[in-house]
């Protein structure tokens, strides 16, 4: 009877183990972790290496692949309903504020995941809820700091432009219009706008507005678009820029903004480090790929430049199961040796050792503008459930104003009124 007994119980332990459920959620042979992740450039380097942590820790890797905007509709769907899912997702960082608030995301500093000196202060700050500058959203204020998630593509806004047709890079604003007006001719625009409505128009403003000394919001939720400072850039951009333009800069995206570049049809512009990777370093794509830079952000009459963050991060569902296997997915990902090999084929790594290393800058002669421009520490969007609604009232004004159908005072009125109409609906103290 002992004996029989003692089958049955080793019986049931493989059956355990063959499912996968481990003590304490912890890696093994069996375990399997499910990543949630955006479909493009950005996963590149998660697949890249996947393999290799399958082969080096026994743990199978699931990735599931989602456009953009589904991505963060099935996260949304799939959190309120408290779904274990996912053990692990990518999201976008403006995407924090909403997972932040609603709870729907792990503390990982309960895994023993710190702050590591050879990581940029600013992609810790990022990935922790509530945000430690700037403004909070209300009724935020007094919950505990916690880090929810770590960046894996060092996605910071920089420019771009010819060094093979000027000696010097750009310093300043000042000095990139100066510069387009000399090298602006037929066929040729001296900047290249990204002017696309909502989203893609708001991600290449945002970095001129806050050089100038504007912003959306200031430290207390009031909408300051229409300030002087505001203003003042909103006119460089739809004026001064948009007069050395390519044509119709209101119906031109990224790719099409890195492609006139790579090409040959366009002297400067801000850029992602995606479109390099994907475009303008891609000898499929580009004739210019040797003849362009790569710098942080020029400074504006503030006296500073902003690049603008776009990181996308990893963090741990709230109803995942496997919490300590996924931090150990998380550690090893962002540990020296594999991000090493992540940038070799084609990750946008964030360590600043791997960013400043002169083999790999061969290859990627972005690394050295986005190694200094994540130390500049760059600007996020403001931390708000609500940015999504904003940044369409804005960008769909911004837009307006470059296609000429709305005059840039009036757009920025008219998109200033609706944005504190709404903030005001949500409960924020606008002004």
């Amino acid at each position: 009877m002992r004996n029989t007994r003692l089958v049955v119980l080793a019986i049931a332990a493989l059956v355990v183990a063959a499912c996968g459920i481990l003590p304490g959620g912890g890696g093994g042979a069996a375990t399997t972790l499910t990543i949630a992740a955006v479909q493009g450039g950005e996963s590149a380097g998660l697949k890249a290496v996947e393999g290799d942590y399958e082969t080096s820790k026994g743990v199978t890797i699931n990735i599931e692949e989602l456009p953009y905007p589904q991505l963060y509709e099935k996260l949304v769907t799939t959190f309120e309903q408290n779904q274990a899912t996912y053990d692990l997702i990518m999201m976008d960082d403006p995407w924090m504020p909403k997972f932040g608030t609603d709870g729907s995301l792990q503390d990982l500093g309960q895994f023993g995941i710190t702050r590591d000196p050879d990581i940029a202060e600013v992609i810790y700050d990022v990935g922790t809820w509530p945000p430690p500058r700037g403004a909070v959203p209300p009724g935020e204020e007094s919950k505990t700091p916690q880090l929810l998630g770590i960046t894996i593509v060092g996605n910071v806004e920089m420019f771009m432009y010819r060094s093979d047709l000027t000696e010097t890079a750009p310093a300043t604003w000042d000095d990139v219009l100066a510069n387009a007006q000399e090298q602006d001719k037929e066929g040729f625009a001296g900047y290249v706008i990204r002017g696309a409505a909502t989203n893609p128009v708001v991600a290449d403003f945002l970095p001129i507005l806050w050089s100038f000394g504007g912003d959306v919001f200031d430290e207390n939720w009031n909408v300051v678009i229409d300030s002087e400072e505001s203003m003042a850039a909103v006119n460089f951009l739809v004026n001064d820029l948009k007069a050395v333009a390519q044509e119709d800069p209101a119906s031109t995206d990224a790719a099409d903004r890195s492609r006139l570049v790579a090409i040959g049809e366009g002297y400067q512009s801000t850029v992602w480090p995606g479109e390099v990777t994907d475009i303008v370093n891609d000898p499929e794509v580009s004739t210019q790929r040797e003849n362009i830079a790569y710098i942080p952000m020029p400074a504006g009459p503030s006296g500073q430049g902003f690049g603008m963050m776009g990181n996308w991060l990893l963090g741990i569902p709230k109803a995942s199961t496997k919490g300590q296997a996924a931090a150990d997915f998380i550690k090893w990902m962002t540990q020296a040796d594999t991000q090493k090999v992540y940038a070799e084929r084609g990750g946008i790594p964030s360590r600043t050792s791997i960013l400043t290393d002169a083999t790999l800058g061969e290859a990627n002669p972005y690394f050295q503008a986005l190694s200094d421009s994540l130390a500049a520490t760059p600007n996020w969007r403001p931390r708000t459930a609500e940015w999504n609604a904003v940044e369409t009232i804005l960008g769909t004004h911004l837009n307006a104003a470059l296609a000429g159908t709305e005059e840039p005072e009036a757009a920025m009125a008219a998109a200033a009124e609706e944005i504190r109409t709404h903030m005001q609906g949500q409960g924020y103290p606008t002004e």
